[in-house]
């Protein structure tokens, strides 16, 4: 592996997308989702090392700043569902500053992993086996919904099925925080366990589509200026003009140095109206 903005991957990694990709792009049960991410978890977690993070090495450097916009808008007293927890690093952060958090993945793997790390915490936070396509929860019992690079991991019908579970889930007012690699950084839409790669235009028109009013939020600002830009209007609008510009130029490997300040950061609050 190189960084965390690209790396190469091991062969065992290949192999286990190559066995699982054509039937998880065809709407797999849970239990064959379950597989195949404990497979690869399993592979992170032997690559990295006893006591590493499952996707240490793999998730991009804006991930820090994506979680420091989740807790700025979630602060605290909410209730609270993370949907793909991984390691659990953000329903974590979320428990420790007062929020009543569920956080749920297919992988035993992950879970055990993000279980570990909590033993003996005073938090009121719960790690449980669940569907994103099925949420077996009740009607609007979540202030807010997250997912860090999960809905780039499901195809576009099970979006679809996951964004209505979701918008059952939330509360009137409610939202759900999404952040998602941008599919101009290699111009396809699908590649490996990536089954949908989504720019911000075609997020914002899939939520909208499910009946969810999109915002966009820019992190880049917040290392350097403690700002986060955020819009519904205008901004967003140009932002979905700049991604066409870039998208029609067809410059899809852009150094790692550049990336981050060419391309929108993906991620948005699909608010469910109240």
């Amino acid at each position: 592996m190189t960084s965390a903005d690209h790396r190469d991957k091991s062969v065992q990694e290949v192999a286990i997308e190559k066995a699982w990709r054509e039937k998880l792009i065809q709407s797999a049960t849970t239990e064959d989702f379950g597989r195949a991410y404990d497979e690869l978890h399993a592979l992170f977690l032997e690559e990295q090392g006893e006591g590493a993070e499952i996707y240490g090495s793999v998730n991009p450097r804006h991930q820090d700043r994506a979680r420091q916009v989740i807790l700025r808008r979630i602060k605290s007293g909410h209730r609270v569902l993370e949907v793909g927890c991984g390691e659990g690093e953000t329903s974590r952060l979320l428990a420790e500053n007062g929020n009543s958090v569920v956080s749920i993945d297919v992988s035993s793997v992950a879970l055990q992993a993000a279980r570990d790390r909590i033993q003996g915490k005073p938090w009121d936070l719960h790690y449980m086996h669940g569907d994103a396509r099925e949420l077996d929860f009740p009607d609007a019992s979540f202030d807010f919904v997250v997912s860090e690079h999960f809905v780039e991991h499901i195809s576009v019908a099970d979006m679809l099925l996951h964004l209505g579970q979701v918008h059952r889930v939330l509360k009137p007012g409610g939202c759900y925080l999404i952040l998602t690699p941008s599919r101009l950084w290699n111009g396809r839409r699908s590649v490996g366990f990536h089954l949908n790669v989504y720019t911000v235009e075609e997020l914002c028109a899939t939520v909208r589509k499910c009946g969810f009013r999109p915002t966009w939020l820019e992190t880049r600002f917040l290392r350097r200026f403690d700002f986060v830009l955020e819009s519904d209007g205008l901004l967003l609008y140009l932002a979905f003009l700049w991604e066409r510009i870039l998208n029609a130029v067809r410059i899809y490997r852009w150094p790692v140095g550049i990336r981050g300040r060419v391309l929108p950061t993906v991620m948005v609050g699909a608010t469910k109206e109240a």
